[in-house]
């Protein structure tokens, strides 16, 4: 059977935050879900996919296979989206949220074949993200290949058993996305200067509140993102800077590092008092700051204006917050506006990205339909080295009264591997032609038959 490429998934483009919220995978999850996409096989296997990734980012979710069986593949995608985007709906009501999702139909796409190999560059690229060029999303795809790629024999004390989910497809599809993302950012300027969401949001947080100079900043979490807008407001003059993570040490580091000041986390209400924005970037699954947290702290400066920028996936600040007088709540979603403004700066590096995505997605896909004729033509040349070394020793036998000199005999196994590679050339060369071409199978078989090869390798093509 044929093997197709396919990818199915929801981004920003296509899915309000809730829905992205929704389905996203943190790296605890991935390590959960990604063994319910492919299974081991066998008569009692329930998955049409043979190879599976996760790409789970602030603003996508996306799952990239490998299946013999497009339609029931589609399906299982499609029911795995829905599985999480109602268990969590189902998680959101018992934290008294109100799930309000537009209709997951409508958010997925999908690609197959050449396409999800130019989306997936496109991705690694930058091009299809929020802030065009974000240099965030290369170390995203490769951390997704490493996650799936990998395969432990035991339950480990920190991850669930996991086995690996990629083989030689998608293994080979994604190091050609990072070596295209790689050639974007080296031969254009598409990822110069600060391309980030975290960049997005402390420009979105000088469009709020003006001037971030002597204006009092809080930053929820000290992890990457965290660290990169904490470093984004101090760039901008914010002062004084406050610093709170689930992790106290970890928010020590950072604010000793800014010259701030780090916060235990039991004193957000405290810190919210004194602040004129707050940005919020943990890596929790759950809501870190609730409504009632945030109502209570404008209770006490009813006067001034609370601007809170929430950039995490999913959301750290419950929505509810919106509501409360003087409070003005910014999601991803609002980071629309800078987007536009970037888009405008580098607009002009597209085409040239869009060519290198063009070359290299073309030299992928040649790999790529060639795989077919790549069993029969190592078996062919290991047939036709198996007859040489077998007639080149039956040779040196007949002359061995000629008491030939090493170089001699090195000139005339030179002589027999010269024979046999310039035969095959020709031959494989067309191989892989007419296998690229989608007319290969005619070749492949024949071949087979002449040379004799095995039925497991016809079989195999």
């Amino acid at each position: 059977m044929n093997q197709h490429i396919l990818m199915m998934g929801l981004n920003h483009t296509t899915a309000p935050i809730d829905v992205r919220e929704g389905v996203a995978c943190t790296r605890h999850d991935l390590a959960q879900a990604l063994p319910q996409l492919v299974s081991p096989g066998g008569p009692g296997a329930k998955t049409p996919l043979t190879e599976g990734l996760i790409l789970s980012t602030c603003n996508r979710t996306e799952i990239y296979a490998v299946t013999d069986d497009l339609s029931r593949s589609e399906d299982w995608l499609r029911e795995f989206f829905a599985a999480r985007l109602m268990s969590w709906s189902a998680a959101l009501r018992l934290r008294s949220a109100t799930p309000g999702h537009q209709p997951l139909a409508q958010c997925l796409y999908m690609r197959r074949d050449r396409e999800a190999v130019r989306h997936l560059f496109s991705v690694a690229c930058g091009l299809d993200s929020m802030i065009l060029g974000e240099f965030e999303i290369l170390g995203q795809v490769r951390a997704a290949y490493e996650l799936a790629a990998q395969h432990r024999g035991a339950r480990g004390e920190q991850a669930p058993l996991m086995s690996k989910t990629i083989g030689p497809i998608l293994s080979a599809l994604f190091h050609a996305a990072v070596h295209t993302g790689k050639r974007a950012r080296s031969e254009t300027a598409i990822g110069r200067g600060a391309a980030s969401a975290a960049y997005a949001a402390v420009q979105l947080a000088r469009k709020e509140v003006g001037d971030l100079r002597d204006r009092s900043v809080l930053v929820i979490g000290a992890g990457e993102m965290g660290q990169r807008v904490a470093q984004g407001l101090q760039a901008n003059g914010a002062r004084p800077l406050s610093v709170a993570s689930r992790n106290y040490d970890h928010a020590v580091t950072l604010a000793r590092h800014l010259g701030g000041r780090a916060i235990q986390f039991e004193e957000l209400e405290d810190a919210l008092r004194d602040a004129d924005v707050a940005i919020s970037a943990t890596g929790a699954p759950h809501l870190v700051l609730h409504a009632t947290t945030v109502a209570r702290a404008l209770s006490a400066r009813p006067q001034r204006t609370l601007c809170i920028i929430d950039i995490a996936v999913p959301r750290d600040v419950d929505p509810a917050a919106a509501q409360i007088p003087n409070v003005h709540l910014c999601d991803l979603d609002d980071l629309q506006t800078v987007a536009r403004e970037n888009i405008l700066e580098r607009e002009k590096e597209v085409m040239i990205v869009q060519g290198i995505i063009a070359e290299e997605a073309e030299e992928f896909w040649r790999w790529y339909s060639a795989r077919p004729a790549a069993p029969v033509i190592g078996e062919l040349c290991q047939r036709a080295e198996a007859i040489r070394a077998a007639e080149l020793s039956k040779a040196m036998r007949r002359l061995g009264h000629l008491h030939l000199s090493e170089r001699d005999r090195n000139v005339i196994a030179a002589l027999s591997e010269g024979i046999v590679g310039k035969l095959l050339a020709a031959p494989m060369a067309r191989l892989k032609e007419h296998a690229q071409n989608g007319d290969g199978q005619m070749y492949l078989d024949a071949v087979s038959e002449l040379f004799e090869l095995t039925e497991n390798v016809k079989r195999e093509a």
